[in-house]
């Protein structure tokens, strides 16, 4: 038997609630050659009742007998992926209705290692932040280009640029052998780090060579209340599902962060952690890649009013990391508490240069109330686009 064109992964733990709509966002398609691997961390039985509804070969369902550490879960799932690529996505994710085609029409057209693309957003009804709540953040773009893998990561390591715009396994199809690549570079393991989004993103920047990135989304991310990303994004709401986080990894965050860093919950500190660990393990003579502490305080006194009740705990931060590094922050301006957040955001949304950067949508009012129909709205949202591999 011929290995399908796409695995692809959804890991879940306890959120059978999403993950039915997950599911049939990748089942609900027009492209037929793929398989849908469920890897489940160790679930109540509600998970598998979701999984069994949907009575078909091409969903392939693992357990764990335990609850694994993130990192672990996602490797073990590793094991079922017969395809060609591999794409991970979240089980409050959806796969866009036109997804795999446009995927498959590209690697048609180009001998790519990764495809990577920019998601469009979905925010659940319980999402940790209220303002956000039931809206669709939809971009227009819809432009190919290739990317230099090697320059990404220069910028990402100089701050320039934020790690979503690395090709992470969770916004990238990504060929196996470039998975096999990785295993041989890290001793045996892809998912080597329990943060899969940015660490993937920096292995497959240095084991990928053909890296082209497509700006129409091929995936949309559906924050939901037990999202781990925005428990850190917005820290002062996400204490409860860190928790969770920090018990099934079965380390403290004092364990889990690198002994360069100060323990933080800081989401610039967590990306900083895995730039150090990634740089330790692959290339530690390399100038070129540093991880620059300045920037790093830098970036979090640009980011510090990004979740208004987190401002202290985050000003505390700068000046611990700081004084740990001997950074003099007397040159520094630190922005004070800005306004409590109090409208939503909704229509266009304008970017610097005044230019439009994103439409938000008011979801609640187009009665959409999950992500697999969100993502048939943003299909039906933007232009239809046609790829000819001929």
């Amino acid at each position: 038997m011929t290995r399908p064109r796409f695995s692809i992964v959804i890991p879940t733990r306890e959120r059978a609630a999403t993950l039915a709509y997950a599911m049939q966002s990748v089942l609900f398609q027009g492209f037929d050659d793929y398989e849908l691997i469920v890897q489940d961390n160790c679930s109540s039985p509600e998970t598998w009742e979701v999984v069994r509804q949907f009575r078909t070969p091409k969903v392939k369902y693992q357990r764990s007998p335990r609850v694994l550490p993130m990192a672990a879960n996602w490797e073990a799932a590793l094991a079922l992926c017969e395809g060609e690529y591999v794409f991970y996505m979240g089980d409050d994710d959806a796969l866009m209705p036109d997804g795999m085609r446009l995927a498959n029409d590209i690697f048609a057209l180009a001998p790519l290692e990764v495809l990577t693309w920019q998601k469009y957003t979905y925010w659940w009804d319980n999402a940790l932040e209220p303002l956000n709540r039931g809206r669709l953040f939809v971009h227009t773009g819809a432009g190919f280009q290739m990317v230099d893998a090697r320059a990404l990561l220069a910028r990402f390591y100089d701050w320039s640029l934020g790690f979503g715009a690395l090709p992470s396994i969770y916004t990238s199809f990504v060929r196996r052998d470039v998975i096999e690549r990785v295993r041989e570079l890290s001793g045996g393991t892809y998912f080597t780090s329990s943060i899969p989004d940015v660490w993937t993103g920096i292995v497959n920047c240095l084991a990928a060579t053909q890296v082209g990135k497509f700006e129409r989304g091929l995936s949309l991310s559906g924050n939901s209340g037990p999202s781990t990303g925005c428990a850190y994004f917005f820290r002062s709401k996400g204490a409860e599902r860190r928790g969770d986080f920090f018990k099934e990894e079965g380390k403290s965050v004092e364990q889990l962060t690198h002994p360069a860093l100060i323990p933080s919950v800081n989401l610039e500190i967590l990306v900083a952690d895995q730039q150090l660990r990634a740089k330790e393990l692959f290339f530690p003579d390399d100038p070129a890649l540093t991880v620059k502490i300045p920037s790093v305080v830098a970036t979090m006194i640009v980011n510090i009013n990004r979740d208004h009740g987190s401002y202290d705990d985050t000003l505390a931060d700068i000046h611990a990391l700081a004084a740990k590094h001997g950074i003099d922050l007397r040159t520094c301006r630190i922005p004070p508490k800005g306004p409590v957040p109090t409208e939503p955001t909704q229509g266009p949304v304008f970017g610097a240069d005044q230019k439009l950067f994103q439409l938000a949508v008011n979801c609640a009012e187009a009665g959409v109330r999950d992500v697999h129909t969100a993502a048939r709205l943003t299909a039906a949202m933007l232009p239809v686009v046609s790829i000819n591999p001929k």
